[in-house]
């Protein structure tokens, strides 16, 4: 005689019971997942910068946010944003790091990340490295080995003439009328006499707008010299 089969345990109920676990466990590790992400990505490779002041203008206006890439190193006419902090005072970028979607968006997920957006920096072009002779002014330019680079100045604007030192840039702005570069804080105002910025202080190279939508892409270099 054939005994009657046992039911000890319900099949269709363990397998919804598995199923169920195993799709609890992904959205933590997943959430988990992306935060790293964006962890490593905003340290080691790219970070937005929203532009204070209009010292690169009309390259880059103040409001508008960026990308920096912090891979490779910069070079000669190359748009960055540098950490002034050491080196000369920068504006504070803290009134324009949480106004408008883009802004409030990325201010609320920086700050739940523990990120900072609001050091002490200043977005310029490097015209001028290590051993290069910067002078100002001739015909009204900047000069570097003897070549103009930048706008036209104002009258007013101060003479020197520096060496760059080792493992420095100078920085020089786009816009003649509101400055904030190398140049404005020759002799006044600098750790060091000429204005110059450490090399590692440069957090990294501008690569391209990323607001307003109607300005999206990479700066122009065309301003660098003519």
């Amino acid at each position: 005689m054939t005994s009657p089969a046992t039911h000890d345990t319900d099949p269709v109920l363990a397998t919804t019971a598995t199923a169920g676990s195993s799709r609890a466990h992904p959205v933590p590790v997943l959430l988990v997942a992306g935060i790293v992400a964006v962890v490593l990505v905003r340290t080691f490779l790219l970070q937005p910068y929203a532009v204070a002041g209009d010292s690169m203008s009309p390259t880059l206006r103040e409001g508008e946010r960026v990308l920096v890439t912090k891979v490779g190193s910069v070079s000669v006419g190359d748009v960055v944003v540098a950490d002034v902090t050491r080196a000369w005072p920068g504006p504070d970028r803290s009134t324009h790091t949480d106004d408008g979607l883009v802004g409030s968006t990325l201010s609320s997920a920086s700050a739940a990340l523990g990120i900072d957006l609001g050091e002490r920096s200043v977005v310029g072009r490097v015209v001028a490295v290590e051993g290069d002779e910067v002078a100002c002014c001739t015909g009204g330019r900047v000069t570097v080995d003897a070549s103009a680079v930048g706008p036209r100045l104002p009258d007013s604007a101060s003479s020197f003439a520096v060496t760059v030192p080792a493992d420095r840039v100078f920085l020089l702005s786009d816009s003649p009328s509101s400055p904030m570069d190398s140049r404005t804080h020759v002799g006044a105002g600098s750790s060091s006499s000429d204005g110059t910025v450490a090399a590692d202080a440069v957090v990294g190279a501008v690569v391209t707008r990323i607001w307003p939508l109607d300005r999206l892409g990479a700066p122009s270099s065309s301003t660098f010299q003519s």
